[in-house]
């Protein structure tokens, strides 16, 4: 690890480096010993706008430290750190038009920043910005509804399909610590209504889960949809699998990419897109808690 072109790494302690489907930059955060007054404790500088590079062979963070926390009864300093993608919530103003690659490229370009790899779906969509949505905002809209991730490469913005590329497999009780596995009717919607121009039902979607009970929606019409049922069926919520494993340390496991696991017994088994990352270093111990989005259980 590297603070400003400087290797502190023997004087950390801990860093976390995690990474979640409803985080814009990927976090990076760090503990060290910080004592002053303190004649035998080497003090190594970390502060608010420092750029901190964290390697493994490659570089697999890169971004601005933004904030020093310490309490006043403690010798350690804690830093964080974000990636690159803090700065992407900056606002556009723009008219942007062309495929949802095209439209990231542009809304970049108008901002200085660089693309990288952009998965392009096809298609062509039209987002109009006058201040109110950032960078980021542009860039999601014109992915909606296509299952994209953005992230950066260093200073450099990427779009991949989630859980397109596979990071790896993970078997037997020696990689797979852990696992949690949850399914929930919580945010159950069985039933949308379609209101017309007057606000008055003409027809309603259903996922058929009416065995919990009837839970509605509603959904009004604007004149502009080609497919109004279509549109409605987006508020439908069904049964929602979720699940968290506890692996071996890998860099390589990241909120994005898809990874199989095979542990005999559990309920976790099968290839499931990884929504949430922390990898956790303290001394030699390295391990990696996994979010998973899936549909289907063992």
């Amino acid at each position: 690890m590297s603070i400003n072109g400087s290797n502190v790494s023997k004087y950390i302690e801990s860093i976390s480096w995690s990474g979640d489907e409803n985080q814009l930059a990927r976090k990076v955060t760090i503990s060290y010993l910080y004592a002053p007054q303190d004649p035998n404790v080497h003090n190594i500088s970390v502060r608010k706008g420092d750029r901190l590079i964290l390697e493994d062979g490659i570089i697999l963070f890169d971004g601005i430290v933004l904030t020093e926390e310490r309490t006043e009864n403690d010798i350690k300093m804690q830093s964080m750190a974000y990636d690159y993608a803090w700065y992407l919530r900056g606002k556009a103003f723009g008219v942007y038009k062309g495929s949802p690659a095209a439209v990231t490229a542009a809304v970049c370009a108008e901002a200085g920043v660089a693309c990288g790899t952009l998965y392009d779906p096809g298609g062509e969509v039209e987002v109009i910005s006058t201040g109110e949505k950032s960078i980021a905002q542009v860039i999601q809209t014109a992915y909606e509804g296509k299952d994209a991730h953005l992230y950066m490469q260093g200073q450099t913005v990427c779009v991949e399909k989630y859980g397109e590329q596979l990071a790896g497999t993970v078997t037997g009780d020696d990689a797979v610590m852990d696992a949690q596995y949850k399914s929930s009717i919580e945010n159950l919607v069985n039933q949308v209504v379609i209101l017309g121009a007057s606000d008055q039902p003409i027809g309603e979607v259903s996922n058929g889960l009416t065995g919990y009970g009837i839970i509605r929606e509603a959904y009004k019409q604007t004149g502009d949809e080609k497919d109004v049922a279509g549109e409605a069926r987006k508020l439908l919520k069904g049964i929602e699998d979720s699940g968290k494993v506890v692996v071996r340390g890998n860099p390589a496991y990241q909120t994005g990419r898809a990874i199989v696991v095979e542990k005999v017994n559990s309920k976790i088994r099968g290839r499931f897109t990884i929504i949430s990352d922390e990898h956790a270093w303290t001394g030699s111990d390295y391990q990696t808690t996994l979010g998973l989005r899936f549909l289907e259980v063992a």
